[in-house]
């Protein structure tokens, strides 16, 4: 999962897609020093003194979402960024990226039980119910890991056609039992990003794996925790792309992306049925970007399939498979205040959304089987969620954010799942969370954070002790970039 911080007291040249030829960004704020990241609708004022590993032009709009720290002057036109060179005998720029960065957080209450196996990050609905083992003989738990730390690379090559850019990323948060903390503490390499683009005044087309386009990078609150409030679209996934450039700097992004068939889709059962996604979601994004900040909207399609209904009541031959149509769409913003600070913030809601809500995916609230034909075999699951983030810049070096965030869920029915968890009871009705942090930027290359984090669920149970899950931590890392 993910995480998506860029650094902010020199501008990073990056968007989405901007009205200018530029490629996608790649990342929410999971980096330090983050100021408003890139999207499919803005550009941003940032820390970092190279390009953003996405860009792949420079963008048209800058948006100060943190208070710049003083700098050197930036480099002439024909002057290339820290981390980029030109390659002898092409018309190609390579530009390096990366960073080395500690996490260190400590649970109170609500730790993971698989903290190791599993992502260390906030997954808050996945937090063990207060009356559980886990809960009541876990708390009061440290961990410390490098899993974050990242390295990638991005190419620009100019040509008669379009511009040309490549980029690949990956980190090592990926869980691994075999050396973790008792041995070498060794975790997997992973990949992020792995994408080419086209760019042109006509518009870019990204073709590769990347952010949902149905994610919002400038409205993604800002916290130390890696993934952040769970109401945000937090995937990257293989997709086509098509960003075309409007009037009054809109822009219209169309998107075709991987739809995860059979696997990991929220459906289980009982019965001797197969629920699958045999086409692409469709999703589309109009955005605006401007000096003020960034605004826009944006809906997703995802299809269903029931390839063999289940069979009648005493025996007999299955029905004809069917199908069933789930939707999404959301509502997001990222304002820079004329005193400075910046408030962000994020409403999504749909029907059988899944995993386009971090919150919902990780707990197959998606799409779910009845055990029956009844209800068409399976129901798509009612989920709506939302963000605010308040950044407070103290001193160009200085900046803390208070975020709130729930998710909602509409109890759609009786849910049967093999072997346990036969009813709604232990899913989950509510998330609340809240993030209060605090950053201090100490070179353009070295950040520190401190937080605190409340996530609590509640689920459908009837029976109030066993009917919501907590956690407390306190988070914090320090984080050094390559350049």
């Amino acid at each position: 999962m993910t995480r998506f911080k860029w650094l902010q007291l020199t501008p990073v040249l990056a968007a989405l897609t901007s009205l200018s030829t530029t490629a996608v960004a790649a990342d929410p704020p999971k980096q330090p020093a983050a100021g408003t990241p890139t999207s499919t609708t803005q550009t941003t004022q940032a820390t970092a003194p190279a390009p953003s590993p996405d860009a792949t032009s420079a963008a048209p709009t800058t948006v100060t979402t943190q208070a710049p720290a003083p700098q050197a002057a930036p480099p002439a036109a024909d002057e290339l960024p820290p981390g980029s060179f030109k390659i002898p005998g092409t018309k190609t720029t390579l530009t390096l990226s990366g960073y080395a960065q500690l996490d260190v957080m400590y649970d109170f209450k609500g730790r993971d039980p698989n903290i190791e196996g599993n992502d260390y990050a906030i997954h808050a609905g996945q937090i063990p119910l207060d009356y559980t083992y886990e809960s009541r003989e876990k708390g009061n738990q440290l961990y410390m890991t490098a899993r974050t730390s990242r390295i990638g690379f991005s190419t620009k090559t100019e040509s008669d056609i379009a511009d040309i850019g490549v980029k690949i990323e990956g980190d090592f948060n990926s869980g691994n039992l075999l050396s973790g903390q008792t041995f070498t503490n060794s975790v997997l390499f992973r990949l992020r990003h792995g994408y080419g683009t086209l760019s042109g005044k006509y518009g870019t087309l990204l073709i590769g794996q990347s952010w949902s386009t149905f994610l919002d990078l400038p409205s993604y609150a800002e916290t130390v925790d890696f993934n952040g409030p769970g109401d945000i679209a937090l995937i990257r996934q293989p997709q086509i792309r098509y960003t075309i450039p409007l009037p009054s700097r809109f822009t219209l992004a169309l998107a075709v992306e991987n739809a995860p068939g059979t696997d990991q889709n929220g459906i289980t059962s009982t019965t001797p049925t197969r629920r699958e996604e045999t086409i692409p979601d469709l999703v589309a994004v109009l955005g605006v970007s401007g000096d003020w900040g960034s605004a826009s909207v944006g809906g997703v399609t995802i299809n269903y399939k029931d390839a063999a209904a289940p069979p009648p009541a005493g025996g007999g031959t299955p029905a004809d498979g069917y199908s069933k149509q789930a939707w999404g769409g959301r509502a997001a913003a990222a304002i820079k205040l004329p005193w400075g600070d910046t408030f962000r913030g994020l409403f999504v809601g749909g029907r059988g959304i899944g995993r386009y809500i971090f919150n919902a995916g990780q707990q197959g609230q998606g799409v779910t089987d009845t055990g029956s034909d009844a209800a068409g075999g399976f129901v798509l699951w009612d989920a709506i969620a939302y963000h605010v983030d308040y950044t407070h810049v103290w001193s160009p070096i200085l900046r803390s954010n208070v975020v709130w965030s729930q998710t909602y869920f509409k109890n759609n029915g009786t849910v049967i799942y093999t072997g346990t968890d036969a009813n709604v009871d232990n899913l989950n009705s509510r998330i609340d969370q809240l993030f209060i942090n605090t950053f201090f930027t100490l070179t353009k290359q070295v950040e520190f954070g401190l937080e605190y984090s409340f996530n609590q669920r509640h689920t459908f149970s009837a029976v109030d002790d066993q009917s919501h899950g907590t956690q407390h931590r306190i988070a914090s890392y320090a984080h050094f970039n390559f350049f």
